[in-house]
């Protein structure tokens, strides 16, 4: 059973089929590539392997600062992302008319062993032995995964029993699931002894340490790993998908989705609509349709519950990691898509990469992603770049194993494949690197103009292309500027692509109203090195999400703050809403025009239909901010969905939201002050707390 077609926009089904593997999700679709005859071994390159958004090659380099590159494996055919285990590299190798499963010398990355065949789809990692499906697709083998030796051969060569169509290896399980044409049958990875068979099982569904969900004709059978003995089974399944993760299987039953425990076959959740993504931590993401007609991304807990939900346009791509979900936009044909990362259903950072197809990971948090010309890593929690290696083809995947990436990639010849062994900045050096960077000053003492000071030096100009002066921790990233806190305390935002002249008279006319109450005081600006400002500090802002009262008390301490400026603010959304205990203040007073001149095709959902700042548009913006405070997302329409908020919205909050986002600036409340009456009267002497 396969998952519906729908399925083509989610991310961990279209990304590996991208991949042309059977990664995750058993997805067999082979890359064609020209049959050629060449000697693979460990090949010695120099790749162009660098750090920060602007470096070409490091003129500098601290142990485990510079990308380090350590070998280069070359091959006709699609390399899979390689396994370690036993001190050997474990991957496979698909070319146009062969498979073979290798293992590789992480030193060198030169091959001890070869045998043909391909590798089982490995559920967690490589086990005991690499199990090897035959050519003939009538016989497991099991390979020494050190030395490459067979361990033993399971034939299949019972009536009916004679195709292999796949095989599943779990090696927490110790157990072998191979699919064939008389049932599927459990093998013992360690001597090859079959265990047992299930006779109208069609295919692995997912498995535990106890039990496994193997498909039938219409449904789910689960068994015990030990013996086969029948635990449970549902009909009428339509579709199945595993999350393994979670000791779990999530199905398609008779139009409902239904996530059942492997090990007992209980429900544990269930829902009318939705299609799984993946899984982040412990909650499964599913794809759903609203009541709207609009799309939007749930994750759903262990209980079923839902912990957050985020909306998505409905061609949008998604994919998961272990922390973070990742939303992908824009036309693949074009040749660049947006990414942005959202983690407890907000958006962390947003860029457009240049687009490629392959596998995106994370770890150590960082996102990789490939690109048409090598690969790109990126800090999970701000988008800052980590590092980035240049590939002579385009990058498929870059994984990490104990310590080391391995990067995939297409040769330059088109016709081959690489694997490329480095040494990003992961590892304790790279501490010292940052321990030297805040000590420069007695490094450079001590080494004077030496190696040392110089690499100091050189770490200090790095950090400082890749964030704001002085940065400690990321408010806010946008591809027109970054906000950060800084060493000092204060909050430091630099922008790009200004106008000088136009950024000078924002920033006087926010210094003016600095002395306002509800207005956040700027304490500092300047055009070094780029464009900045500097404000007082403050907790967090509206952004990071806040209990209902208090995110409506701080919207309606903003409509308070901008009825008393005498012009129109112009870029209100919850980044500018500063708040400190029960204070809330509005920052970048007397940006609207700026933003509107500097940036005039800048994605912001909460602006108003007009384009120039005008008090009916700061009307629009604290109604979209209500919205916000209310459901966690700026409005898609006028009202606000009950579907989306905790708790229902009082008839006369409703009216005040829809009455500030009418798209006809004479519908609105005429100013912020008229509008601050209207919410105050509304959420707090209506509102049941």
């Amino acid at each position: 059973m396969r998952p519906p077609a729908s399925w083509a926009r989610t991310s961990k089904w279209s990304l590996i089929t991208r991949f042309r593997g059977a990664l995750a999700l058993r997805v067999v679709y082979r890359r064609t590539f020209l049959s050629v005859r060449a000697n693979v071994t460990g090949v010695p390159a120099t790749r162009r392997a660098f750090l920060g958004a602007a470096a070409t090659a490091p003129a500098w380099s601290l142990p485990g600062t510079a990308l380090h590159h350590d070998w280069t494996y070359r091959a006709p055919g699609l390399v899979y992302p390689p396994r370690v285990t036993e001190n050997t590299l474990v991957t496979a190798v698909w070319g146009a008319d062969s498979e073979r499963a290798v293992g590789l010398d992480p030193g060198r990355g030169g091959e001890r062993w070869a045998y043909p065949g391909s590798i089982g789809w490995q559920t967690r990692g490589v086990g005991e032995r690499v199990v090897v499906q035959g050519v003939d697709r009538r016989a497991l083998t099991g390979v020494d995964p050190a030395s490459g030796a067979v361990a033993w051969t399971a034939a299949f060569g019972d009536p009916g029993e004679t195709v292999v169509r796949e095989t599943a290896v779990d090696p927490g399980a110790g157990t072998a699931y191979a699919v064939t044409d008389a049932g599927v049958v459990a093998v013992d990875i360690a001597s090859g002894d079959r265990r047992w068979r299930v006779a109208d099982a069609t295919g692995y569904a997912a498995g535990t340490a106890e039990a496994v969900a193997l498909e039938t004709a219409d449904g789910l059978v689960g068994v015990g790993v030990a013996d086969g003995t029948e635990r449970w089974r549902h009909g009428n399944v339509a579709w199945t998908t595993e999350h393994e993760s979670l000791g779990r299987v999530v199905a398609g039953r008779r139009g409902r989705l239904v996530a059942w425990d492997v090990d007992t076959g209980a429900v544990a959740w269930w829902r009318d609509t939705g299609s799984p993504v993946g899984t982040i931590g412990d909650r499964v993401l599913l794809r759903t349709a609203t009541g709207d007609g609009a799309t939007e991304l749930v994750a759903v807990g262990a209980d079923g519950s839902v912990a957050w939900r985020y909306s998505v346009p409905d061609a949008a791509g998604a994919s998961v990691t272990d922390d973070a979900l990742l939303v992908f936009t824009g036309n693949e044909s074009e040749g660049a898509r947006t990414v942005t990362v959202v983690a407890d259903g907000r958006a962390r950072w947003q860029d457009a990469f240049e687009y490629s197809y392959g596998l995106v990971t994370a770890s150590r948090g960082e996102l990789r992603v490939p690109t048409a010309d090598g690969v790109e890593a990126r800090s999970l929690r701000d988008g800052l770049v980590r590092w980035r290696y240049e590939t002579p083809g385009r990058g498929v995947y870059a994984v990490e194993r104990d310590g080391r990436a391995y990067v995939g990639a297409e040769a330059a010849d088109g016709e081959s494949f690489e694997l490329h062994a480095v040494s990003p900045p992961w590892s304790g050096f790279a501490a010292a690197a940052r321990w030297g960077e805040r000590n420069a000053g007695v490094l450079a003492a001590l080494g004077g103009l030496g190696a040392v000071g110089a690499a100091a030096a050189g770490v200090r100009r790095w950090r400082d292309r890749r964030r704001v002066a002085g940065h400690v921790e990321t408010v806010e990233r946008t591809a027109e500027w970054t906000t950060a806190r800084v060493e000092s305390g204060r909050i430091r935002t630099e922008y790009r692509g200004v106008d000088e002249t136009g950024f000078r008279a924002a920033c006087e006319a926010w210094a003016a109203a600095s002395d306002t109450e509800g207005v956040l005081a700027l304490r500092e600006w300047g055009f070094d090195p780029r464009p900045w400002v500097e404000t007082v500090p403050y907790e967090a802002t509206l952004a990071d999400g806040a209990e209902r009262e208090r995110a409506l008390r701080a919207v309606s301490r903003a409509a308070d703050a901008l009825a008393r400026l005498d012009r129109p603010h112009g870029l209100l959304r919850p980044a500018t809403v500063a708040v400190t205990g029960d204070r809330a203040d509005v920052r970048d007073v007397g940006f609207g025009g700026l933003a509107a001149a500097a940036w005039p095709n800048r994605d912001d959902p909460y602006a108003p239909p007009e384009a120039e700042p005008t008090p009916a548009g700061d009307v629009y913006r604290l109604g979209a901010l209500t919205h916000h405070a209310l459901t966690g997302r700026p409005p898609e329409n006028r009202g606000v969905d009950d579907s989306r908020v905790d708790r229902p919205v009082s008839d006369d909050l409703q009216a005040v939201v829809e009455t500030a986002l009418a798209a006809d600036p004479d519908e609105r409340y005429g100013t912020p002050r008229r509008f601050g009456e209207y919410l105050s009267w509304a959420a707090f002497a209506q509102e049941t707390w």
